[in-house]
């Protein structure tokens, strides 16, 4: 499994812990559990694995490898801006809550 969830990392980059931003340059270490992933403008991320498993977040990964090409040994870009993530993962926690589906965006 630890080497499955280190593929995922690559994959996936690093995450979002809740919304949680550093800045471009931090070499904060991601949080367990998370993944890191920065934006177009260079914002980092720290966005929880379990968001994988949403349609949104799938689409997301699909456009950033249609628009940026695979990770392979960088960090992912997610096809937004740092705000638009931010309006995203405050959609999840918030919806996490009501237990709500659908596109958020």
């Amino acid at each position: 499994m630890m080497s499955s969830s280190l593929k995922l990392t690559e994959i996936v980059s690093k995450k979002l812990g809740g919304g949680k931003v550093t800045s471009p340059r931090s070499s904060a270490p991601c949080p367990r559990g998370h993944f890191a992933a920065y934006t177009r403008d260079g914002r980092r991320f720290f966005i929880p694995i379990a968001y994988l498993g949403s349609d949104t977040f799938r689409e997301l990964l699909n456009m950033a490898e249609e628009e940026f090409g695979a990770p392979g040994g960088r960090p992912i870009v997610l096809p937004c801006s740092g705000d638009r993530l931010d309006q995203i993962l405050h959609a999840f926690r918030t919806g996490a809550k009501k237990k709500a589906t659908g596109k958020i965006w």
